[in-house]
């Protein structure tokens, strides 16, 4: 697949951020088991979904900055949610982003505490990985990335990545015992890094977000099933695989998984000119982005908070 030139509309979306996944659960009680109990999170707000009696919960880190920093996941209850099949098209994992390896060690040692089940450990070259899942199977990956300065590129511009095993013990090593007995998950923040989607036509699905959100084809792992796109320089902003899902079923409304997630950038009125536009109101704001990709996947796109800041000043 072609490398689109980074010094176009990729470059330009190089402050690129992703935001957080809204999963839709049947179960909230054991949901806010694990993101409560397990993973250390706390209920920054609950609040009923626009146009829909279902409640919605925003988990993050509590205390002053709860507002200012946003939830890292909402969790939205309908305890009439659809189970979706086993070749569905959704989410395969949100990837939350810890800022060091140090972190990283933090989370395993707080994670293996409170029992939770890993699902495995990687070493992608870029980057350090912690697998696991929540009690409705939504997978997610903790992570690290190494400094830029250690990353390698092919020929054709693309990061190599690849999966190793994990120096689990080299983490670990980064700890000191006064350190293990105080861990918890994410003693330094975190944020969600990337989202990796399954998708059921991989050419169809990583052309749309060239096109229409300005990525790039970071690392063609076509062959194997895979593709990951990002904005600027990073690793990956977006990673789509078929490895479950190829000819599968598309994302429905109703269906327990992945509802939306958002993805902030600037520049966002200009990718609006080739879409329908579903406008609603959140927090005030009005015109927020709504666009649906080739598998029905909820995309919810607004502009970086400067550039809300901007416009506020000058209304």
């Amino acid at each position: 697949m072609e490398v689109k030139d980074q010094s176009g509309a990729a470059a330009a979306n190089s402050s690129l951020k992703i935001g957080p996944p809204v999963l839709t659960v049947q179960d909230l009680e054991k949901s806010l088991s694990f993101y409560q109990g397990k993973l250390g999170l706390r209920i920054n707000r609950k609040r009923r979904a626009n146009n829909e009696d279902l409640e919605n919960v925003e988990l993050g880190f509590g205390g002053n900055f709860a507002e200012a920093l946003g939830p890292l996941v909402v969790i939205k209850h309908d305890p009439n949610a659809r189970e979706p099949p086993r070749n569905f098209a959704g989410l395969f994992h949100f990837a939350i982003l810890v800022p060091d390896r140090k972190s990283l060690a933090h989370a395993f040692l707080a994670l293996e505490r409170n029992r939770v089940q890993f699902d495995g450990f990687a070493n992608h070259l870029v980057s350090e990985s912690l697998y696991l899942h929540d009690p409705e199977s939504n997978g997610i990956e903790i992570y690290r990335d190494r400094p830029f300065r250690e990353w390698s590129h092919d020929t054709e511009g693309h990061v190599v990545m690849d999966t190793l095993p994990l120096d689990l013990d080299g983490v670990l090593s980064e700890l000191n015992d006064q350190d293990r007995n105080k861990s918890d998950a994410f003693p330094s923040g975190a944020k969600i890094g990337h989202m990796h989607l399954r998708v059921t036509d991989l050419q169809k699905s990583a052309k749309y977000y060239q096109e229409k959100l300005g990525l790039h084809v970071s690392a063609d792992w076509s062959k194997m099933g895979a593709i990951f796109l990002a904005a600027g320089s990073y690793h990956h902003h977006i990673g789509l695989n078929v490895w479950h899902s190829l000819d599968g079923k598309k994302h429905e409304e109703g269906e327990a998984g992945l509802d939306e997630f958002e993805i902030e950038f600037p520049g966002v009125d200009q990718i609006m000119k080739s879409h329908s536009i579903e406008t609603r109101e959140k927090e005030g704001f009005e015109g927020e982005r709504t666009i649906t990709d080739p598998d029905g996947i909820r995309l919810r796109l607004s502009a970086l908070e400067k550039e809300k800041e901007e416009k506020t000043v000058a209304s």
